[in-house]
């Protein structure tokens, strides 16, 4: 309410006035000392009286300046005082604001004034403004009487706020007396008086609340307190009553002392009831640069307890939220480093939270890893390149072998193209990897270990490419706006070569640890479709619509797997990728494994996205993998009349026939006015550690003043 209420002050554009001082007629020309340009007049009639010094116009007046606009029946302006009067219809424009009122009066040394029967409109926020009386007492203080405030168009709004007075001191405070809230006339919310900030700067103060219900909880009540702390700095403290599991406090902590330097810090606690504890979150983001162009960044993420990305997801930053419903697991990483034209440098510490077991002793942690990488770059300005880099990270946990890990992998290739048309590339590359074991309590490992391998790679490849004129396809081609399309058909083959390395007395942490002997041939293609726009500008040029990516590996070594008879199998699952864009409407992301023994899908997922002209949306995911995965997701937002919308999300697990998560709702969009509600339907997961509940939400936004309730991610497809 405090951004309605600052508006008001708004009637200083009637104080953007002129300083004549020379004589007039019918249409005049008046030099001012301030501002932009002369003001001309215009009256059927202008009249002046030398004596007094008054200029006096009637009739259809009309001054302007610029882009402000004064008309009215009747205007006075006297001289000598500098008091200036304008009544009868009186209409002032400054663009596409609008000041109506019966009498203005101001006086143009001290600024001061009043408007009678005023009605205001400010189109950037389209804020409706009415006084009876409106005055400027002083430097930033205005005084309006009989006031109401809306941002609804209509003639009886559906809400209003209003206000027997009202007195505003700009970059201080407002003193309210009789504030009302009305509802399609009705007064709803009444105080006696009221006293609120009035800045143009963030202001602290109470947010609106969240309501909400859980059929398994109880009622949900979401306050929060906003303060700003300083220009640089701010804070929201929250406290929630859930219901039967208690009172939930947390604070957000931004910061942006540069705009290099600036991060957050969240905070959540609860000792709940329901499970007879205290749980609690933390996360933090943080980026600095350093002189020199070094930089650090930071990102921390930790639960208390695994259930609890669970039972408060909406806690959790969208990156790590994912990362806990499809890994399993909360990653917190802190690193810096510098960025040179042909170099790199990066220091990292990560640590994971496993969300799957009760203890962390037993996993991994990176403390810390560093690498230099070289870009790829010519070998003495020769036709020989190189790239490459070398790494050290050192693995630590609590129970288990832990070790330090050296890594040296330069690669050396030439590139070439023969007969301007095939593209040549082979290259060699060295690796030396080293491995201090530590702290094993089975004594497996000796300590120092080393391993050497090499790898050798050939690959060649070509591209035939074919232009269309876009009245070809003239419908598709109206639609993208695109004059020309070029098709591409890049294929390739390559071989790659590894010998069998001597690493079985070497610790196993990650996939580097375990090199696979590669003797293997890979070929396939890649097609892509690209359009030119019509008219290109300095930010547009041809687009890539879609892509279809198709290859295959045959080994000439070790077979990629073996059959029941253990015969094996030495063609690669055959890997496709394809995406493609048919946007503003449709787009498509699919890929996939298809194993040629079996003659079916190791690995499927795929993406559609559908969007109409009435903002309807569909997106519809499927995720397989052969082994653990499973699943179908369907968000959907539909508007079956104009200021109603029908939205909702299904989250099913095919494997365990398990409903993850549904969510239903509706939404009504009036011109100045929102209204929603949500249920949200959690099913209970075979583990139990997800448990079955069900919630409704209710969220309320007011064009112009702000929102109660969090409105759902659905909204935004």
């Amino acid at each position: 309410m405090r951004y309605c209420w600052f508006i008001l002050s708004s009637f200083v554009i009637l104080l953007m006035v002129f300083h004549p001082h020379v004589t007039g007629a019918k249409t005049v020309d008046l030099k001012v000392e301030k501002g932009e340009g002369p003001v001309e007049i215009e009256a059927d009639e202008f009249s002046y009286e030398r004596d007094s010094q008054v200029y006096e116009a009637h009739g259809r007046v009309e001054m302007k300046r610029g882009d402000l606009t004064l008309k009215g029946d009747h205007a006075r302006l006297n001289m000598t005082t500098k008091d200036l009067v304008a009544w009868g219809n009186v209409v002032l424009r400054e663009g596409e604001d609008v000041l109506e009122c019966e009498r203005l009066e101001m006086n143009l040394d001290t600024r001061l004034g009043k408007v009678y029967q005023a009605r205001l409109f400010l189109k950037d926020q389209n804020f409706h403004i009415t006084s009876k009386e409106a005055e400027k007492l002083g430097e930033n203080r205005y005084r309006i009487r009989q006031g109401s405030f809306t941002t609804c168009d209509a003639t009886r709004p559906p809400w209003k706020f209003t206000a027997k007075e009202l007195e505003v001191t700009l970059e201080g405070r407002g003193i309210a007396r009789g504030p009302t809230f009305y509802i399609e006339g009705i007064p709803s919310f009444y105080l006696p008086w009221g006293l609120f900030p009035v800045k143009r700067e963030r202001q602290t103060g109470f947010l609106l609340p969240r309501l909400g219900y859980s059929r398994k909880y109880g009622p949900e009540v979401k306050s929060a307190f906003y303060w700003a702390m300083a220009k640089d700095m701010d804070a929201t403290l929250y406290l929630d009553y859930l219901g039967d599991r208690g009172f939930k406090e947390g604070l957000e902590y931004r910061y942006a002392f540069t705009p290099e330097t600036r991060g957050e810090a969240i905070f959540r606690f609860i000792d709940d009831q329901v499970f007879h504890r205290n749980r609690y979150a933390f996360f933090a983001k943080h980026q600095q640069k350093f002189p020199y162009d070094f930089y650090l960044k930071g990102n921390i993420n930790y639960v208390s307890d695994n259930q609890y990305p669970r039972d408060f997801d909406e806690d959790l930053p969208g990156e790590a939220r994912i990362d806990s419903r499809s890994k399993g697991q909360l990653r917190s990483t802190l690193f810096g480093g510098k960025n040179w034209d042909r170099f790199s440098f990066l220091a990292e510490a990560s640590v994971f939270q496993d969300l799957t077991k009760k203890s962390d002793d037993e996993t991994v942690q990176r403390l810390p890893q560093v690498s230099f990488q070289g870009h790829p770059q010519s070998l003495f300005h020769t036709p020989l390149f190189f790239d490459g880099g070398v790494s050290y990270t050192r693995f630590s946990r609590d129970q288990g072998v832990e070790a330090h890990r050296g890594d040296l992998f330069p690669r050396l290739f030439f590139p070439v193209r023969l007969f301007n048309v095939l593209k040549v590339e082979s290259g060699v590359a060295p690796r030396e990897t080293l491995y201090k074991s530590f702290n094993d309590p089975t004594r497996q490992f000796k300590g120092w270990e080393s391993r050497e391998t090499v790898v050798a790679t050939t690959e060649i490849s070509t591209e035939f490419y074919r232009i269309y004129e876009g009245a070809a396809v003239s419908k598709i081609s109206r639609l993208y706006r695109v004059a020309k399309w070029m098709h591409t058909i890049e294929p390739m083959i390559g071989y790659q070569y590894s010998p069998r390395p001597d690493q079985k007395d070497l610790p196993v942490f990650d996939d580097l640890d375990r090199l696979p002997y590669l003797n293997q041939i890979t070929y396939g293609f890649t097609q892509r479709l690209v359009g030119k726009p019509v008219q290109e500008g300095v930010n547009s040029g041809p687009l890539e619509y879609g892509k279809l990516r198709i290859f295959q590996s045959y080994s000439l070594g070790d077979p990629f797997t073996r059959d029941s008879k253990n015969k094996g199998r030495r063609f690669s699952n055959i890997q496709g990728e394809l995406w493609w864009n048919f946007s503003p409407y449709l787009s498509a992301k699919w890929d996939a494994e298809f194993t040629p023994y079996h003659g079916n899908f190791e690995a499927w997922n795929g993406l559609i996205m559908i969007k109409d002209k009435r903002d309807d949306a569909l997106h519809v995911q499927y995720r397989y993998a052969q082994r653990n995965i499973k699943e179908v997701n369907i968000s959907t937002r539909i508007k079956p009349f104009s200021p109603l919308y029908l939205f909702g999300s299904f989250r099913y697990n095919l494997i365990d026939h398990w409903k993850v998560e549904n969510l239903y709702g509706a939404e009504y969009q009036a011109q100045c006015w929102t209204l929603g509600l949500t249920v949200e339907d959690k099913g209970r997961s075979p583990d139990g550690l997800q448990r079955k509940e069900l919630k409704f939400n209710v969220y309320l936004n007011l064009l112009g003043l702000g929102s109660l309730g969090k409105r759902p991610y659905l909204m935004g497809l």
